[in-house]
Formats: structure tokens, sequence, C-alpha cells
């Protein structure tokens, strides 16, 4: 197996030391590892970059026992090797006050593009409909304490690897992270709201990887199409947007309103 990317928290990880694992579960597009809570995510040609993943050329891996190190990461047989990947670091880039209209104009445009959002499936139980009503208002009016209760509600909410609640969450604090500049939060206010957004108690309410991906995402790593619609200059920003939410059952899509929910709101004239 040939890796052809890692993201550089699984560098971090794996540099910090031999630890044991388990495969949980392999299909034709991933494969996952549970490295002692940390998820790695293995992605097939063709599948986004993730914040936690290496991109390989095939994820047909056996089930059982991992182990993982500096050296790379053992599966059953073989090993994977990382020290000819490209590395590909995850985290968002800030972006500049003098940006502020045209990626608020960008949020409003994927939000059009969208339309009616699976996201929005959230909102169908009273648990839903007042944790995205909550986020909304946090960021709209730059409220840690709001965000810290909509973040309460909406954490583990959904189904599959990733549940739509934490999907929203992941991607909202990635990008509250990346625009805090252009929207005039100072860094304490930067800081509050990220953290309010990621519950502390994240790892006992959801799976272990979407665990993963809100404690990645606190840090302002997300998922490589989010990256090109933050991009100011970025002109195919429609083709990431067709990327994004083409990706798992629901998960993109979540990740792509979130988005642009978040640009609209923080850049917004108020």
């Amino acid at each position: 197996m040939r890796a052809a990317v890692v993201a550089t928290p699984v560098l971090e990880r794996l540099r910090a030391g031999p630890v044991d694992g388990v495969v949980r579960g392999a299909t034709a597009r991933a494969a996952y590892l549970d490295l002692g809570g940390f998820v790695v995510a293995l992605t097939a040609p063709g599948v986004p970059l993730m914040p936690d993943g290496i991109a390989v050329d095939a994820t047909a891996v056996p089930d059982g026992p991992v182990r993982a190190g500096p050296d790379g990461i053992a599966l059953g047989p073989e090993t994977l090797r990382l020290d000819a990947a490209r590395v590909w670091d995850p985290v968002l880039p800030r972006v500049a006050p003098e940006d502020a209209a045209v990626l608020r104009s960008r949020g409003a445009a994927i939000l059009a593009s969208l339309g009616p959002s699976e996201a929005e499936g959230l909102a169908t139980g009273e648990r839903g409909r007042e944790g995205l009503a909550l986020l909304r208002r946090a960021l709209a009016e730059r409220d840690a304490d709001l965000a810290e209760r909509g973040a309460a509600l909406l954490v583990g909410l959904g189904g599959g690897l990733t549940p739509e609640g934490d999907d929203v969450l992941a991607a909202t604090a990635a990008v509250v992270g990346a625009v805090a500049d252009a929207a005039g939060l100072a860094d304490g206010e930067r800081a509050r709201l990220v953290a309010a957004l990621v519950p502390a108690d994240a790892a006992a309410r959801t799976t272990a990887l979407s665990a993963t991906l809100l404690t990645l995402a606190a840090r302002g790593g997300v998922i490589e199409p989010v990256h090109r619609l933050l991009d100011p200059a970025g002109e195919g920003w429609r083709d990431a947007l067709a990327t994004l939410v083409a990706t798992g059952a629901s998960t993109g899509r979540a990740y792509a309103t979130a988005t642009g929910s978040a640009l609209v709101l923080l850049l917004g004239d108020g």
C-alpha cells in the first residue's frame, strides 16, 4: 500500500510515539484506524483529503490490530510508510479583512446553490431545531454562551460515522477560526467562540471518528474542499462545492451548508 498524501495531524500523532490500534471498518473508498481514540482515515483516490487522513492507492485493509508509529503503520502483513508522501496542512488560512466582502457574497452563493439542505433535517426534532437556532444566533451575535448551548444540543445528533450535528459544528468551528480577523473578532473572542462550538465531552457523546474531526476543527483543520470555498481568489469554488456535497450520505452537504451560513452570519453587515 502506498501513501500519496498525509495530513499534518496524523504525522504529529505518529511522531508522538508508537500506539496500538484497530481497524474500525473499510470500504472501497475509506478505511478507519482507531489509534487510541485518534481515528485516521485512509482514503482512496478521488476522495477529498481529510484533516485526519492519509490518501492511499487502495483501502482494502484487513480487519484486526494495527501498530502505528514514526516509521509507519503496520496493517497485517503490510506496512504503510509515509516517508514519500506529500504533507498537507488541513488548517484553513486566516482570511484578511479586505476579503470579507467577497467571502460574504461567496457564502450567500453557496447557500443559494444548495437550496433546501439535508442539514435542515436536524431541525425535524425539537433538539435539532433549538440547536440550529442557537448556533445561528451565536454567530450573528458573536456570543460564545449561545454557541455553547447550541453545541450541547447538536453534538452527536444524527446517524452514521459522523452525525450531522457534529458535521455542522466541525465546519462552523473551522470557518470561525479562519474568518475571525475579517469578521473583526479579537483573538480572545475567536478562541472563546471556537471552544464553545466543540463540547469538552464530545468524545463521550459521539463516535470516535467524529470526535477526532471536532478536535481538529477546533484547531482549524477541515476537509479539503472547504479550503477552496474560502479562497477569495478561487474561481473554482463551484467545483469544490460539488465535490463537497457528493461526500458521504449527508456529511458534505452539512459541511457546505454550515460553511455558507457561517460566512454570511459572521461577515454580514449585521
